[in-house]
């Protein structure tokens, strides 16, 4: 008989991820030439964190972007890296980019959108050579390396911090065993919406038989592949996971769509304010018009490549704007959906 272990944690809603459009690359020098070098490198991991794409193809709208990068850059200035940074040591250029801008190059170049609402995840990674395995932890030489992955593709990354707790309930042989049951207890401290586990061993010809099982939305998901050396690990592991998530939440701009959508409860003048800052801060919208003001309902035309369905539950996760019914009233404005604006706490 096979057993099969249902892996349970409380579901938890994705949080926005606020450092998409802060790019950090470390620089060998603090000079205008060594900032005008890295800035190409800096849009294309932003172009990576904004896309889902783990290579942006270098298509005449990007090689313009390339080209006039000033216009994209709001402003950049030198760091001295923290002690442990996945990134590397000494000092870094951070460059911060002028988001409607580069919503627009997204929308020319007809790249998906991947909406900044994104689980966090945790993972726990176990690595067989011969005779020895490890069960990685943070703050390990492998665990930086997953992190430097994690900040490229855009993902807030967790890794078990393997302390006292965590020792006494599991090791690598748990992964290997699939003993998911000891992996749900030491996992619910960490509250993550997406768990992955995954079992490197090395074999005869010196490859990486890797197994990946994952849990996410109430589902458990089992994929393998062969990685050729230890130090695709990293990569490979963490890249995985970022296409999972793409494929289930990235926008694919096949068409752009109109989507007619009523706000209420909008009632005074900085709460309509902030109404509009929300939707132009949105990066699954690529405009928006008011249409008019009609029995206290805001009605705005949003152009998305988002469907319908997709559109209201992005929108709705927003929690500012909460998705509710259509009011007899107003059903005539042929709205597809009515908020209501509840202003962040």
């Amino acid at each position: 008989m096979l057993l099969v272990f249902v892996f349970t944690i409380e579901s938890l809603r994705a949080e926005p991820v606020d450092w998409l459009y802060d790019v950090k690359i470390p620089v060998s020098e603090r000079t205008q030439a060594e900032a005008e070098k890295v800035l190409p490198r800096c849009i294309e991991v932003l172009l990576m964190r904004l896309t889902g794409l783990a290579d942006i193809p270098r298509i005449p709208e990007v090689q313009t972007a390339f080209a006039n990068l000033n216009s994209f850059v709001k402003q950049y200035e030198f760091t001295k890296l923290p002690v442990n940074s996945p990134i590397g040591i000494g000092d870094a250029l951070v460059a911060r980019f002028n988001s409607s801008l580069i919503r627009e190059l997204i929308k020319e170049a007809r790249f998906p959108v991947w909406p900044a609402d994104r689980p966090s995840v945790l993972l726990w990674l176990s690595i067989h050579e011969t005779s020895e395995s490890e069960l990685v932890r943070d703050g390990t030489q492998v665990a930086l390396e997953l992190r430097r992955r994690a900040l490229e593709r855009g993902i807030e990354l967790v890794i078990p911090i393997m302390d006292l707790q965590e020792h006494t309930t599991i090791t690598s042989s748990s992964l290997v065993g699939r003993f998911w049951s000891d992996l749900a207890t030491v996992s619910a401290r960490y509250n993550a919406e997406f768990v992955a586990a995954v079992s490197c061993q090395k074999d005869f010809f010196g490859r990486y038989q890797t197994d990946i099982t994952y849990w996410y939305q109430g589902t458990e998901q089992f994929d393998h592949r062969i990685l050729r050396a230890r130090e695709d690990i990293p990569i490979n592991v963490v890249d995985h996971i970022v296409d999972v998530l793409v494929t289930k939440h990235a926008i694919v701009r096949e068409h752009e769509e109109i989507h007619r959508i009523g706000v209420v409860n909008v009632e005074s003048v900085e709460s309509y304010a902030a109404v509009l800052k929300l939707l132009n801060g949105l990066d699954f919208v690529d405009d928006f018009v008011l249409v008019s003001l009609h029995k206290e309902v805001l009605i705005f035309d949003v152009y998305t490549p988002s469907s319908a369905e997709l559109f209201v539950e992005l929108v709705d996760a927003t929690d500012s704007l909460e998705a509710v019914d259509l009011e007899e009233p107003i059903t005539d404005k042929k709205i597809m959906q009515l908020f209501s604006w509840a202003p962040p706490k």
